[in-house]
C-alpha cells in the first residue's frame, strides 16, 4: 500500500505539486496588470521604400532587439488574462504577455501580395494557460476570460513610439524623436533615462 502523508497518497501530492509548478511557470510568462504602464518602446530607420529597421525595447528596457519590418505601419500583439472576482479576492490581478511584432500595409491589396514578416517578442510558455482557460471547467478555472489586444500605428522615423497597457488592452503614444543637434554653437544630445526606467 502506498505511503500516506496527512492521509493523502504521496503520489497524489507529487502530481498536484507538478501541476502547481507548471501553472506557476505559465503565470511567470505574464506580467501583472495593476495600472497603466509602459511595455515597449520603438524607433525606426528607413532602409528602402516600405522597409524599416525597428529598435524594440521591452521588459526592463535595457536590451534592444532589432527587426526588419515591411509595410507602412507597425503592429504589436499581446495576450491578456482577466481573473474571476473570487480570484481577484485572492490577490490575482489581470495580466498580459507580449506576443508578436509585425509590419502592416495600409492598402489591403499590398497586404495580400507584398512581403511582410512577423516576429515572436514574448516568452513562450511551457503550458499555455490561456488555451486551457477556454475549456469548460464548470466554474473551477480562475480565469474569467483570455483575449488578444493589438495596437498599430503608421511608421514615421521622425517619431518614437511608446506602447502602454491598461486593464482593457494596449494603446500607443508617440513623441518627436530628438536627434543630436546644434544650438547656439553647442552640440545637444538627448540623454536616455537610466536602464530600467519606464517613465
Amino acid at each position: 500500500m502506498r505511503k500516506l502523508l496527512w492521509g493523502v497518497p504521496v503520489s497524489l501530492l507529487v502530481i498536484a505539486g507538478l501541476f502547481t509548478g507548471l501553472v506557476a511557470w505559465n503565470l511567470h510568462t505574464f506580467n501583472r496588470l495593476t495600472e497603466e504602464s509602459l511595455v515597449a518602446r520603438l524607433r525606426f530607420v528607413a532602409v528602402a521604400p516600405q522597409q524599416y529597421d525597428v529598435e524594440l525595447r521591452t521588459g526592463d528596457f535595457c536590451k534592444a532587439q532589432t527587426f526588419r519590418l515591411y509595410g507602412d505601419e507597425w503592429r504589436i500583439d499581446a495576450r491578456f488574462l482577466k481573473w474571476k472576482a473570487w480570484a481577484n479576492l485572492l490577490g490575482m490581478d489581470s495580466m498580459y504577455r507580449l506576443e508578436r511584432l509585425s509590419g502592416r500595409y495600409k492598402n489591403v491589396d499590398d497586404e495580400n501580395r507584398r512581403k511582410h514578416f512577423a516576429y515572436t517578442i514574448g516568452e513562450e510558455p511551457v503550458v499555455d494557460l490561456a488555451r486551457y482557460a477556454e475549456r469548460d471547467w464548470g466554474g473551477w478555472m480562475p480565469v474569467d476570460t483570455s483575449f488578444g489586444s493589438s495596437v498599430y500605428e503608421a511608421i514615421n522615423p521622425a517619431f518614437e513610439y511608446a506602447v502602454y497597457r491598461s486593464q482593457s488592452g494596449l494603446f500607443v503614444r508617440k513623441s518627436p524623436a530628438a536627434p543630436a543637434r546644434y544650438e547656439d554653437g553647442s552640440l545637444v544630445i538627448q540623454i536616455e533615462k537610466e536602464c530600467g526606467a519606464t517613465e
